[in-house]
């Protein structure tokens, strides 16, 4: 009855912030973009799960191109949590990429994340539990729209 499920993350919707003011012809070596993520953690459990500071990695091409910090907060049982994620992306990092113009093209954005969340469960005020969530997710990101094409997670709850 107690046992913990995995909450479930997901990214809802992207919007990048930045595009307007960069110079295409002569990027700078700490131009930097920002995404602006919607993301949902759904809690399953019947318990509450508050945790601490969450860091995010933004992976492309098995590079890491951005990261992200998210304030702690939380997720009360069975109900959803929405957050704005600002991520901070170099964009010098994604131009280095080989593939990039390919893949630019072809309107498709391959990216991975790795999330790192941990914090404490409470079950009815009397028992106390440390819990790390540990998510790593690849999507394929619309560069049209900056939507989200396909995102498949693989979580992991270590008690």
């Amino acid at each position: 009855v107690f046992g913990a499920r995995c909450p479930k993350l997901r990214v809802n919707s992207l919007q990048i912030d930045g595009l307007d003011r960069v110079n295409w012809t002569d990027i700078r070596p700490n131009t930097n973009l920002s995404i602006i993520a919607d993301v949902s953690v759904k809690n399953p459990n019947i318990a509450s799960f508050k945790y601490n500071n969450a860091s995010t990695i933004l992976y492309y091409d098995g590079n890491i191109v951005g990261g992200a910090k998210t304030p702690g907060a939380t997720a009360k049982a069975g109900r959803t949590l929405r957050l704005n994620v600002t991520m901070d992306i170099l964009l010098a990092k994604v131009l280095n990429v080989s593939r990039l113009q390919a893949d630019y093209l072809a309107g498709i954005l391959p990216m991975s994340s790795y999330t790192r969340i941990s914090g404490r469960v409470k079950i009815f005020n009397l028992i106390k539990r440390g819990v790390v969530v540990r998510t790593n997710c690849s999507m394929i990101v619309n560069v049209t729209s900056y939507t989200i094409k396909h995102q498949d997670c693989k979580r992991k709850v270590t008690l």
